[in-house]
């Protein structure tokens, strides 16, 4: 009896059916994502970045609209790097180093396209996928990425982000480094499948901005671990800490909280090897964003994040020798290539010490300070100009 059972027919029926269920979430989806893009490019533009509490969600969302829009025959300046192009500390979107620059330059559009936390690899995601869209790059070379890229296995940290904007890192990228973590990167046939098939699906394409818009979180397993935290916490009588403005400045915090600023920041430019010019992933993906720019014959100008010179030096948070010498290799790749490289910590602090939130983020005050500064050293290089 059993060989009667219309087991094929009950096959394609389950198949069926969870197909259409996909398909009538997905359904259900895109209006929410649509929504939420909505949100953010209204944000986007009145503050000139996306919103800054979760800027790894929204930053896709924004270029997608960005890339969509016609050419309104203005010029258009990018301005690329991690958070201290963001402006994690900064408060107001037009205090930023994009802000500035968009006070003055009234006759260009520019693009805050920073984004915290974010590497070279990322940096070069979100170049590569605005390289037709912008007609020159303001691009920040911050120190404390390079010593990261170099330090950490992985290569990424956003994984996600950088496949939605299409943009993924082939593996073959890793083959001269064998510290780095090359599992860590799909294989081409998924970065294949994930482009040409899955990405024209919101349900999987933008699975972080719903998680995000429903959990608060990038993923459910985040939320998972976070509320098991807070469990464990609590069991432990372990209470959180009271929450820190991102705002203030350095000098306005207690003996307590300045020791645990500065040890963070000295764990984080503490090189776990030497750097060796010769075997640098990072000064790797600087050739493959200078390739990038050539390719797309594209006016840049590179800059170095202006760091607490006072503030470093007075407490030995890292070592200058390092530091000259790993940014005296970005400066000399760049401009071997023909680009100009401004460096800002060859002197004393170009902005002053109680401007700084840290030893690498400035308040909105010294924000727009630098701001002011980089505008007038970018006037030489026609960018600024009319």
């Amino acid at each position: 009896m059993g060989n009667f059972f219309p087991w094929k027919s009950l096959s394609v029926l389950m198949v069926s059916i969870a197909t259409l269920g996909v398909v009538g979430i997905n359904q259900w989806a895109m209006p929410i994502v649509d929504d939420m893009q909505k949100e953010v490019v209204s944000h986007a533009k009145k503050e000139l970045r996306v919103p800054a509490y979760d800027s790894i969600v929204y930053m896709p969302l924004w270029i997608e609209h960005l890339k969509e829009q016609p050419d309104n025959g203005r010029k258009k300046v990018g301005v690329f790097g991690p958070s201290t192009v963001f402006g994690t500390t900064v408060k107001d979107g037009k205090n930023t180093t994009a802000g500035v620059l968009q006070l003055h330059m009234k006759d260009k559009t520019v693009y805050n396209l920073g984004l915290t936390g974010g590497r070279f690899t990322e940096t070069y995601a979100i170049l590569a996928s605005m390289i037709d869209e912008i007609d020159y790059v303001v691009y920040e070379v911050n120190y404390g990425i390079a010593v990261v890229t170099e330090n950490e296995p992985d290569v990424m940290v956003y994984p996600t982000m950088v496949s939605k904007l299409g943009q993924s890192i082939p593996k073959d990228w890793l083959d001269e480094f064998p510290t780095k973590n090359k599992s860590s990167l799909p294989s081409d046939a998924h970065n294949w499948m994930t482009a040409n098939v899955l990405n024209n699906w919101t349900l999987f394409h933008d699975r972080d901005a719903l998680s995000y818009k429903f959990l608060k979180t990038r993923t459910p397993m985040e939320k998972m671990r976070r509320e098991l935290k807070k469990q464990q916490d609590a069991k432990k009588g372990v209470k959180p800490e009271p929450a820190v403005s991102p705002y203030r400045a350095y000098d306005s915090f207690s003996s307590t909280y300045k020791a645990k600023v500065d040890k963070h920041f000295k764990s984080l430019y503490t090189w776990k090897k030497p750097f060796d010019p010769n075997n640098s992933f990072g000064l790797f993906m600087m050739e493959k964003t200078l390739d990038l720019l050539k390719e797309h014959n594209k006016k840049a100008v590179f800059y170095s994040a202006p760091l607490d010179k006072t503030l470093i030096t007075k407490s030995k948070l890292l070592d200058w020798k390092d530091y000259n010498k790993v940014m005296g290799s970005y400066k000399k790749l760049i401009e071997s290539r023909g680009y100009p490289y401004i460096e800002f910590n060859g002197g004393k602090n170009v902005v002053d010490h109680k401007y700084y939130h840290d030893p690498s983020h400035m308040t909105d005050a010294g924000n727009k300070l630098f701001g002011e500064i980089l505008y007038k050293r970018l006037k030489q290089y026609g960018i600024t100009n009319k």
